[in-house]
């Protein structure tokens, strides 16, 4: 019996052990999970100011304050509920508003410039600040503003001249922007404290708003710098002070899945966002670690979920990158892939851009092609772990075993942010070089 009981207490050791590795705790969150009518509400508010803007714009339907009351009420709509309707619809009416102003408000070309970027029609956001400089603007905003679109299209050079334009350096608005273009030159640590100088100024300002964003993405780049315990505290303190900021919950999803390996907690949490609001690349979550516990019925219907909301024409680009994925790894259509991944470098040549033009010839066999493509316009140019996975794979298939077995280590330092199937996959790799 004594034998029994010290083997009864060896495994609840284990057990113990194992618990203490997880970094996530259903207790700390699951008063989140909880109220099914959490968005519903929210957007109940925003749709009765839709409703009495719009009665006003019945009375008055020449009054371009309405028209931008009611755009700026769809696009906050938009952010709630995933609905792209409405992001069209606001862009509808801030076109209204430039129409009746004479197109003399540079202001409506700043709004349109960034729905442009929600719907990653980047090309076209740099347009409307082209045309708001030509009215004349406040070179403050348009500055940031030009160094976000042109970040997106790849012009690098253009996005740090025009940042360092703002003069106050220690500005919110320059301190993120700063973190971007440090992360994007692969120095993380730089890009890490820029962050949290912005947080500390956007908390001694009392600006609720900006605190949750900083803090959500801060909680991101800890987790990509390996620090998952501070990013599992930032995106809890995002949710205690807004129990509706999803995009905290959804940091928190992958913790537990990519570090925890709890995929029922995940995935717990996922089918919760997913009945609050419209994010169709959670099905590719959620079939992603379908695919970790080999359950490929389950993944195949995922995927078909996805695809189902993703391929609709009122996404736009919104898609793509995640779109030609599924094309070239899941459902062998490479030319469909092909067009999109043509389309997005023509649109906006990245680093990014180009690795998804690689990774499709790739998988339609052209090897010699696809290590080109990186050679020429991805190595040095982005340290993004999924973009250097992709180049890992075709230097080897290309016989560049040296590099890209660098490159593959360099992955595996990442894991955490490429995921479980990933990881496998990088230590399969290492395995046989």
């Amino acid at each position: 019996m004594n034998r029994i009981l010290f083997f009864l207490f060896c495994i609840y050791l284990l057990a113990a052990c194992s618990n203490k590795k997880f970094i996530s705790d259903p207790p700390d969150y699951n008063a989140f999970l909880i109220d099914e009518s959490r968005i519903d509400r929210e957007t109940g508010k925003v749709r009765a100011e839709i409703e009495f803007w719009q009665n006003r714009l019945v009375r008055d339907t020449g009054s371009f304050v309405d028209m931008l009351e009611l755009a700026s009420q769809h696009s906050r709509r938009f952010q709630l509920s995933g609905d792209v309707h409405d992001l069209h619809k606001a862009d509808s009416f801030y076109r209204r508003c430039l129409e009746k102003v004479k197109h003399t408000e540079p202001e409506i070309y700043f709004s349109l410039s960034q729905n442009a970027i929600t719907k990653h029609r980047f090309r076209q956001a740099w347009q409307h600040l082209q045309q708001a400089d030509s009215i004349g603007v406040n070179p403050y905003f348009l500055h940031l503003l030009k160094f976000d679109a042109a970040m997106e299209l790849g012009l690098y050079q253009e996005a740090i001249m025009n940042l360092e334009q703002v003069k106050n350096k220690n500005a919110f608005d320059y301190l993120v922007r700063k973190a971007k273009f440090e992360d994007h030159n692969g120095r993380p640590g730089t890009a890490l404290e820029l962050m949290q100088q912005a947080l500390m100024r956007a908390e001694s300002a009392g600006k609720k708003s900006l605190v949750l964003w900083t803090k959500s993405n801060l909680a991101d780049m800890y987790g990509h710098a390996g620090r998952v315990k501070e990013a599992y505290k930032n995106y809890l303190e995002v949710l205690k002070t807004d129990s509706s900021y999803l995009y905290a919950l959804k940091g928190i999803a992958w913790i537990a899945y990519s570090h925890d390996r709890n995929t029922k907690e995940a995935r717990r949490i996922l089918n919760y966002i997913l009945s609050q609001t419209n994010m169709p690349h959670l099905w590719l979550m959620l079939a992603e670690m379908a695919e970790w516990e080999n359950d490929t019925t389950e993944k195949n219907k995922c995927i078909s979920r996805f695809l189902s909301e993703a391929e609709k024409p009122a996404y736009e680009n919104m898609y793509n990158k995640y779109l030609i994925t599924v094309y070239t790894t899941e459902t062998n259509e490479s030319d469909k892939a092909l067009a999109l991944t043509q389309e997005e470098v023509s649109s906006r040549p990245t680093p990014e851009t180009y690795s998804w033009l690689a990774w499709t010839y790739y998988k339609k066999g052209d090897t010699a092609k696809a290590a080109r493509l990186i050679n020429d316009y991805v190595l040095d140019k982005t340290f993004e772990p999924d973009v250097l996975l992709h180049a890992a794979f075709i230097l080897k298939a290309n016989g560049n075993r040296k590099l890209s077995t660098e490159l593959f280590n360099k992955c595996q330092v990442a894991s955490f942010e490429l995921g479980p199937v990933a990881a496998a996959q990088i230590k399969q790799q290492l395995t046989g070089l």
